[in-house]
């Protein structure tokens, strides 16, 4: 194929944490995507993004076509972020109308990294419109049961119902269907999604770079890595390292990761209230430069996390060598299969005595950990890369 012959226009409007510093999976994913792609000489990229997310790919070496589409501007209130999600959806289509697409030959395909309504709604209504633009959407997770998700009531129903109408727009005028992982696959198939729109792709990781990283001299007995959210099990957590501390009394977590000021509150009460105060330590957000050397010097990782698509901490613990413990959610089995410890949901006594087992026992942890190494070097972003640029150009 000859130099922009495929004109690619990526959705990436994963919005700024209003109330901490950090990024999400998909825009993780997006930059790595990002960066493998740019480099085939067919394909001309325009990323249409929010300052934020804009921010992150240049910090990351990622140079494209940029159109921006949000806004600096931090909304706290429901009206706030009503408004600001109507403005990017607007700026969104009109960028997809008159700004690349139609002013350019070759074939056209619109790329949308996530299933947030304010990426599924102006991509919808392009393909509407126009019909020869092929549809490309990215689904990373099924959001739970809202009244089962731990966490805000409020946030959780209109995180899940936004989710299902996205989904409604998306069984309609999608042409593909990307999704991180079997799992996922099945969830949409049981919720009515054409199976031949299909395509079952993954998440990666940088290998070479954490394999080849220097341990931090802080040394812990348990990592943890994620955002500070109640889905994340976060105050399972806590419950878990009290019973670990009642077998090895001077066991120290480190959990890595940004929040909310009412979640690091109400953390912070929680490990006071256990009595863990010299167990716990909350480092806050940290940078990759500064959480993956911590990682490394781990001896366990933990994650007790109720809702994942995929699981990129995981994947980078193993890369670290390090054995995983996490609860047995369905995406798992698919991906680890029994190279990380999976414990039964909410059985908090089994987890703790997993983790109490492998800081007890370094033979066992060095093998675990070593088998998931070699295991997990094979998710290469450069392969993720690959697959999904067969999926999207055929």
């Amino acid at each position: 194929m000859k130099k922009s012959e495929i004109n690619l226009v990526v959705t990436a409007l994963a919005p700024e944490p209003v109330y901490h510093h950090g990024k999400t999976g998909g825009s993780v994913r997006m930059a790595q995507i990002l960066r493998h792609l740019r480099k085939r000489e067919e394909i001309n990229i325009l990323c249409v993004s929010t300052p934020h997310n804009r921010t992150y790919f240049e910090s990351n070496g990622i140079k494209a076509d940029f159109r921006i589409v949000g806004s600096k501007f931090r909304f706290g209130s429901l009206a706030g972020l009503c408004l600001k999600s109507m403005l990017t959806i607007l700026k969104t289509f009109l960028v997809l109308r008159t700004d690349f697409l139609e002013k350019r030959d070759g074939k056209t395909i619109v790329y949308s990294s996530s299933d947030l309504f304010w990426e599924v709604i102006p991509a919808y209504f392009f393909k509407k419109r126009k019909k020869s633009v092929k549809w490309v959407q990215v689904i990373h997770h099924i959001y739970p049961d809202w009244k089962k998700r731990p966490g805000s009531k409020l946030t959780n129903f209109f995180g899940y119902y936004l989710q299902r109408f996205s989904f409604w727009l998306i069984k309609r005028r999608a042409d593909r269907i990307i999704v991180i992982g079997r799992s996922v696959e099945k969830d949409l198939i049981q919720l009515g999604f054409d199976d031949q729109k299909i395509w079952v792709s993954s998440n990666g990781i940088d290998f070479a770079h954490l394999s080849d990283l220097p341990s931090s001299s802080f040394s812990y007995d348990g990592v943890f890595l994620a955002r500070l959210s109640h889905s994340k099990g976060i105050l399972d957590l806590v419950e878990i390292w009290k019973q670990v501390c009642r077998s090895i009394p001077h066991a120290k977590l480190a959990m890595i990761g940004g929040g909310g000021k009412k979640t690091k509150a109400m953390l912070a009460d929680k490990i006071r209230s256990s009595g863990l105060e010299g167990n716990i330590e909350l480092l806050g957000f940290l940078s990759n430069s500064q959480a993956h050397p911590i990682l490394k010097s781990g001896k366990v990782f933990v994650f007790p996390s109720h809702e994942e698509g995929w699981g990129i901490a995981i994947a980078e613990a193993m890369a670290c060598g390090l054995p995983v413990v996490s609860w047995d959610l369905p995406a798992y089995e698919d991906i680890f299969g029994d190279r990380t410890i999976q414990v039964e949901e909410n059985n908090m006594d089994l987890f703790s005595e997993k983790v109490v087992v492998l800081l007890k026992d370094e033979t066992a942890r060095k093998k675990i950990g070593g088998a998931g190494k070699e295991f997990i070097k094979s998710y290469s972003w450069e392969k993720v890369a690959e697959k999904e640029f067969e999926i999207i150009a055929s």
